[in-house]
């Protein structure tokens, strides 16, 4: 056929749409298999998106017509003359029209609407949001999801969801070929639009179970659209550059959808076959067998460190998507305070574990309040200050010495350092006496802290930030600010990139085990104790090679006996932009552990991030060396040398 051709991509795409939505109308039918037919229609759709050939997936489709074409014959056939139309089979009814009973041989399909639908929602936040900061943007983008669902709600019997689905694409139409783009009403409008759809996915994923969903009113959203298309494109709009013909990938992306529960239990298991291998091969070099079993442990040990970088990598998911969402929400909070705002995305690809990335929407969300609302000026106080009206917001996410590292800039007033020395001397949080700006700066984190005269819908309470370092603390990362008086305000936030597997460092202490995460740790120094130097702000100092840096005495910290003498090990770690030196016995080699919850007894134990098996089974404390490089013990002064 000249129609199943890599070109006509978007031709067969439409052919399966349409067929998809025609098996919606012969749903009931006696004798027509309109479940399995659909069936295959949603896997036409899949392959085409997924990137599929063209010549493959035709074949599939044609397969499907062909048996709908025979199979809708025995259905005229078996009808008699005079018998009237064929009625469709009543669906399960209840009392409330606006709830949704799913049937038994429904609910596969159902489960792959849920997991399908929001990439499709995702890809259409995406492209209007690019359009709506002024950037290049294809119309066929965000056309062709808003498509594929109309086909898929239509199949699936969500018909309020299709007719929304269809009208936001007649919008989009009239923008096809790049004539004009949509006005920021129509724009509003399609993200409204999206946001009744994600509701309608969410209440049928919470009601997979118990096999009925309410359904969302789609007909306010209808009218809105209905209104919003009566105008078309204004006089003089320039045309869209399109900066791609087709963006469906040449290649075909096979990929398989897994939860996260299910990644957790493989991730369990590695975490048990490591610490198995790992105690496997200091036994075997404990009992001083050598030779063929010697090597073979070598070999179990490269192939259980091949596992556990597989399934950890299996884990980490880029951050777009959340950055996605903070940008719309950006959006939506610069309409509500009326001050124009443009949004800066860097570093979208950097990939962090899917437990983590869910961890920061909150955070995120209290940031980007805090710095809309409070940071960024309204437009005339911005022009008087000698700068644009529009003000910007940048949010760079990126990979640094073994941390995921988060920056949230922006470049409006930056921190009221007098208002925040009069509040805090006024709260009893700082004395008399001056206060310096690193000091003044930690205020803002403190429970119900807040310079804001009034309280506002969006922020003003004082409990935002507390949530937002409570909670990097939990996640064993840490928080710095950076401001400048009207110049702006910049948030670092830095965490581990995953807390599931690291590789560590382990160091003796008296009679304990610890583990240092090995890429914080610069070098290792040899001790001896000399005469006093001098103590600045109550911390003890070293002299290395480096320069001076504070001590940490691990001793002294958890409280564990250390070896008298002067043979201790001096260990240099860096923990963004703060160094210091960590007192202990002895190194006592490299080693990958599964980082282990500490139950509710031990949880939040300061300088602690975690527990571990160690290869002789004992169990070790994983050190937060973000907790233990703010402050260490003070003891006599010490000089260390390589």
């Amino acid at each position: 056929m000249a129609l199943c051709e890599e070109g006509n991509r978007n031709e067969v795409l439409a052919l399966a749409t349409d067929f998809s939505t025609w098996l919606t109308s012969t749903a009931g039918l006696p004798s027509f298999p309109a479940g399995l037919l659909g069936a295959q229609a949603r896997q036409v759709l899949q392959g085409l998106n997924v990137g599929r050939p063209v010549e493959q997936v035709c074949q599939r489709l044609s397969q499907a017509m062909a048996e709908a074409v025979h199979h809708m014959g025995r259905v005229l056939s078996e009808t008699k003359p005079g018998d009237g139309p064929v009625e469709r089979e009543k669906p399960e009814t209840t009392q409330d029209k606006n709830l949704f009973v799913l049937k038994p041989e429904d609910l596969d399909g159902f489960q792959d609407f849920v997991a399908e639908a929001p990439e499709h929602l995702q890809a259409i936040e995406s492209g209007l949001l690019a359009l709506a900061q002024g950037e290049i943007w294809d119309p066929l983008k965000v056309l062709r999801p808003f498509h594929t669902l109309k086909g898929i709600c239509g199949f699936m019997g969500l018909s309020g969801m299709s007719k929304l689905a269809h009208q936001a694409e007649a919008l989009l139409e009239k923008y096809k070929n790049g004539q004009g783009r949509p006005s920021e009403r129509e724009v509003d409008l399609l993200l409204e639009s999206g946001d009744a759809m994600k509701k309608q996915v969410d209440l049928v994923a919470k009601g997979l179970s118990a096999r009925r969903f309410a359904l969302v009113d789609m007909e306010p959203f209808l009218d809105h659209l209905l209104s919003g298309t009566v105008q078309g494109p204004a006089a003089g709009t320039p045309t869209a550059t399109l900066h791609s013909k087709d963006d469906v990938p040449s290649h075909a992306d096979h990929s398989l959808r897994i939860s996260v529960d299910k990644m957790d239990m493989l991730l369990e298991a590695v975490g048990e076959l490591a610490i198995c291998q790992s105690q496997v091969t200091e036994g075997i070099a404990a009992s001083g067998i050598l030779g063929h079993l010697g090597s073979e442990a070598s070999r179990l040990a490269k192939i259980s460190r091949q596992l556990q970088e597989i399934v950890l990598s299996l884990r980490m998911v880029p951050v777009q998507p959340l950055f996605q969402r903070m940008s719309r929400l950006a959006r939506d909070l610069s309409k509500k305070t009326g001050k124009p705002l443009r949004v800066e995305l860097e570093g979208g690809e950097t990939e962090l574990d899917k437990r983590m990335t869910e961890e920061l929407v909150d955070p995120l969300v209290h940031l980007l309040r805090n710095a809309v609302d409070h940071g960024i000026e309204g437009p005339e106080n911005r022009r008087k200050a000698g700068k644009g009206a529009e003000a910007r917001l940048s949010l760079k996410a990126a990979h640094q010495g073994g941390d995921f590292v988060l920056r949230v800039e922006d470049d409006g007033a930056g921190l009221p350092f007098e208002k925040l020395r009069q509040k805090g001397t006024a709260m009893g949080y700082l004395g008399q006496g001056g206060a310096s700006a690193e000091r003044l700066t930690e205020l803002i984190f403190m429970p119900g802290f807040s310079t804001a005269e009034r309280v506002t819908e969006v922020s003003g309470r004082g409990v935002g930030l507390d949530a937002v370092k409570r909670k990097v603390l939990s996640l064993k990362g840490s928080i710095q600010v950076e401001s400048q008086e009207g110049r702006g305000t910049t948030f670092v936030i830095r965490i581990p990139l995953t807390m599931a597997l690291i590789d560590g460092i382990v160091v003796r202490v008296g009679a304990s085990r610890y583990i240092l995460p090995s890429f914080h740790v610069r070098q290792f120094m040899a001790f001896r104790e000399t005469q006093s130097h001098q103590v600045a702000q109550a911390r003890e100092w070293m002299t290395t090679s480096v320069g001076q840096l504070p001590v940490v005495e691990i001793s002294e910290w958890f409280g564990c006996g250390a070896e008298k003498g002067n043979h201790s090990v001096v260990v240099h770690v860096e923990v963004g932009d703060k160094e210091a030196c960590l007192v202990v016995d002895e190194v006592v080699g490299k080693q990958q552990v599964v980082v282990k919850g500490l139950g509710a007894h031990l949880q939040g134990l300061p300088g602690v991030a975690g527990g571990a098996i160690l290869g002789d089974g004992r169990v070790g404390f994983i050190l937060d060396l973000n907790a233990l490089v703010q402050g260490g013990r003070i003891r006599p002064a010490v000089v260390a040398g390589n």
